[in-house]
């Protein structure tokens, strides 16, 4: 069956903030074109190398062609997508039907569309340099892959697969203005809620960095962080309610089971709701020490493997903290076939010279494939011309009219269902009161005043929704559940895998003499193998998928990225996956089973590293604050309390630059004493890079972010007027727009049932008075 962008082609002139756009499109079956100058494109000369080859391109440039060219324009007449990296003229009255989509550093328009960027200084303007290294350190930059550069070109190929399903209604192209900086801030998970939310940013971060944590669990318990083990480290999280609860009463009945000595106060000990019990001031701290310190024991004699397995089949929050070379030998990835050589063939055990990661996704009619090699410069002759096809129809938003229940909870399925509510589809968050939503009992609250409805956390991550509350654990819940899937085109839930089964809401049960239904299950490891069970967060996804490793300082254990890292590129993924299944599916009424692996789509991005080991030897290490391409690279102190300027120097011209304004100075002496602000804006105006370490509340002063109209206020019925985090593209017709503010729990139960399935009011009083709309 053909892939779902079959007859789609791209013309790519990107530079590095777009490349990863083409490599996506190229996978879900475009056929992309790399239009590159006779001195090849930009991503031919990044690093790591294999002798004289970039290694960067070749995973950035599988999948696609390359033609030498000195203009563009030819192209475009026959073309239905144009991806570039600058400020291209508008091209709609000469290409009508074209989607052009534009990935910048800070946008095509606004004061700082033309500033000088750096992939740190990018991650700074963001504000995801500024929560992140260890607080008794100024803070770090991601590490050796360029992550703003890889979550804009995700993005643009999530918005490119959106702006075509709409073309397929309305004949008519658009242009997508992608913002790196802007893709960045929607990397901070919950940051951006506190400073409107409490008047403070978050704890532990900006003016409080290095400031102890406001928390009774570390001030009276020492509890496991990254503990080493026999071959590495792991991750221990005992401090989330139930899972990491469960984490800490498992490891402590496995302690039991090992010939190791347990003191008769510390036995049988119950853990399972230990942090309810410390907030009463009834546990016995001495014996729930020991308890930790026995696992931290225990621990230390098992192996990464034995721990990871034993995590995911008793559903616990250990996580393996991945080095490229663990990441090879992962038995989990084995299972899956994750590996892949240059030639698209199965990998075994990581062998071939050339590994590359595999599909994203699992298709179960349209499977993605790595067609080709990153090309030789200019080894694909011209593309054929093909006649235009523009047919203006009718314009709407581009999901209207599309019927989504939504079963996902906590991040990342959350967030797919609201890129398609934004977009105008009636998407129905199905929840349940006896087990909220994770998100709804975290931080920040509105007020500081903690709610279910209060959370803005929450709030951020569903907006444009209808919000329905189903107890599936009623007798009556799973006939409820089932008839809102039969109701939907699409179905979209996260739980472990095997959980939708239990209620009869499994794939195979709800497709059957269906054949148009689309289902996309996102879970840790994916729906098969041996470790599929994993639970966790995109904290742990971010160690499983060697990201966590690559953070910090290389004297020193890895403090990772901020937050549940891997739960910010999962849904760029999963929007683009999704959006060619419909269009598949529109093309032949055939629907479709996606398996989204968050693990398997954070590898992405470290994929040159992992080439790089394959091929060399090499293993990437933790940088600090170094680089190796830039220098000077680094954050410098300014003037006030942990102000920092981030600077990233690349050219021969940019140094000169620099040192033209230093004038025999070193950088941080002439950091030392300026205002941060002033010190960037000085930089920038002779051309170095340079951006502010942002904090959550600068931001909503940053004058590129005000001019794009980022952050967007909305109504909430208990919340009242709040800002939320707005798209990261602008489409230039059909505008992503935050329709609504997220529902409060169980808001819109009525309206559901009887504008969605019909029902009178005797029988939506039959089921609240059962307890089903719980």
């Amino acid at each position: 069956m053909k892939p779902p962008l079959d007859g789609i082609r791209v013309i790519d002139a990107t530079t590095r903030w777009g490349e990863l756009a083409g490599r996506v499109l190229a996978e879900l079956g475009a056929e992309v074109v790399k239009i590159e100058p006779p001195q090849g494109c930009e991503s031919r000369r990044l690093g790591p190398f294999d002798g004289d080859e970039s290694l960067y391109w070749a995973c950035v440039g599988a999948g696609k062609k390359s033609v030498v060219a000195d203009e563009v324009t030819p192209f475009l007449a026959d073309a239905d997508v144009f991806i570039e990296s600058g400020r291209c003229r508008d091209l709609s009255w000469e290409c009508p039907g074209l989607i052009h989509a534009s990935v910048t550093p800070f946008g095509t328009t606004g004061p700082l569309a033309d500033a000088p960027a750096a992939e740190m200084t990018v991650e700074a303007a963001g504000g995801l340099v500024g929560l992140q290294g260890d607080p008794d350190r100024p803070p770090v930059p991601m590490g050796a892959m360029p992550q703003a550069a890889f979550h804009a070109g995700v993005q643009a190929a999530a918005d490119i697969v959106v702006a075509l399903y709409e073309r397929e209604q309305s004949g008519l192209g658009q242009h997508l203005d992608v913002s790196a900086q802007a893709c960045v801030v929607w990397t901070l998970m919950n940051a951006t809620g506190y400073p409107p939310n409490t008047g403070r940013n978050p704890p532990g971060t900006s003016e409080f960095r290095g400031q102890p944590l406001p928390s009774a669990t570390r001030q009276r318990l020492r509890l496991p962080g990254n503990v080493p083990c026999r071959d590495g480290l792991i991750q221990v999280r005992f401090q989330m309610r139930h899972i990491g609860e469960r984490t800490f009463d498992a490891l402590l009945r496995w302690v039991e089971s090992s010939d190791m000595y347990v003191p008769d106060n510390v036995r049988g000990m119950d853990l399972r709701s230990w942090l309810a019990v410390l907030r009463a001031g009834e546990l016995d701290l001495e014996a729930a020490q020991t308890a930790a310190d026995l696992i931290e024991a225990l621990l230390a004699t098992k192996t990464l493997q034995e721990i990871q397995l034993y995590s995911a089949q008793h559903g616990l929050t250990l996580a393996a903290i991945h080095t490229i070379p663990d990441l090879l030998c992962d038995p989990q990835l084995a299972d899956r076939e994750f590996w892949l050589t240059a030639e698209g063939r199965k990998a075994t055990d990581g062998a071939a010279r050339r590994v590359h990661a595999g599909p994203f996704a699992r298709l179960s009619r349209t499977p993605l494939s790595l067609s080709r090699t990153a090309p030789a410069l200019g080894s694909s002759p011209p593309p054929s011309r093909r006649p235009p096809k523009v047919e203006v129809r009718s314009v709407e938003a581009p999901f209207a009219g599309l019927k989504v229940a939504d079963f996902s909870w906590v991040g990342v399925g959350p967030m797919i269902g609201k890129a398609l509510a934004d977009h105008g589809a009636t998407v129905v968050r199905i929840e349940s009161a006896n087990r909220v939503d994770l998100l709804r009992t975290a931080p920040p609250f509105k007020d500081d005043e903690p709610g279910q409805d209060r959370s803005q956390f929450m709030a951020n991550f569903n907006t444009s929704k209808l919000g329905m509350t189903i107890d599936l654990k009623n007798p009556e819940g799973p006939k409820l559940a089932r008839r809102m899937a039969d109701w939907a085109d699409v179905v979209l839930e996260s739980y472990s895998p095997g959980t939708m089964a239990r209620f009869g809401l499994d794939w195979e049960t709800l497709a059957a003499g269906r054949d148009d239904l689309v289902m996309l299950s996102t879970s840790m490891r994916g729906q098969t193998g041996r470790e599929r069970g994993y639970s966790g967060f995109g904290g742990q996804g971010a160690c499983i998928a060697g990201l966590f490793n690559l953070v910090g300082w290389p004297d020193r254990q890895p403090s990772g990225p901020w937050g549940a890292y891997t739960d910010f590129i999962s849904p760029r993924f999963g929007i683009s996956v999704l959006v060619a299944a419909l269009m598949h599916r529109r093309r032949t009424g055939l629907g479709q089973y996606i398996d989204l692996a968050q693990i398997e789509c954070g590898i992405r991005f470290i994929e040159p590293l992992i080439l790089d080991y394959a091929a060399t030897g090499r293993v990437a290490q933790r940088l600090g604050q170094a680089s190796p391409s830039l220098d000077p690279h680094g954050v410098f102190g300014c003037a006030g309390a942990q102000r920092y300027v981030a600077v990233g120097v690349e050219t021969a011209v940019e140094r000169q630059s620099l040192a033209g304004l230093l004038d025999g100075r070193e950088l941080a002496d002439w950091c030392a004493g300026r205002d941060a602000f002033d010190a960037a804006a000085e930089l920038r105006r002779v051309g170095v890079p340079a951006y502010v370490v942002m904090r959550p509340s600068d931001l909503y002063e940053d004058p590129q972010l005000i001019h794009r109209g980022f952050f967007e206020t909305l109504d909430h019925p208990v919340m009242g007027p709040t800002p939320y985090d707005g798209p990261a593209t602008i489409y230039s017709r059909t505008r992503q727009r935050l329709r609504s503010p997220a529902p409060c729990l169980g808001q819109h139960n009525d309206e559901v049932l009887r504008d969605c399935l019909g029902m009178g009011a005797d029988e939506i009083g039959r089921l609240r008075g059962i307890g089903v709309l719980r």
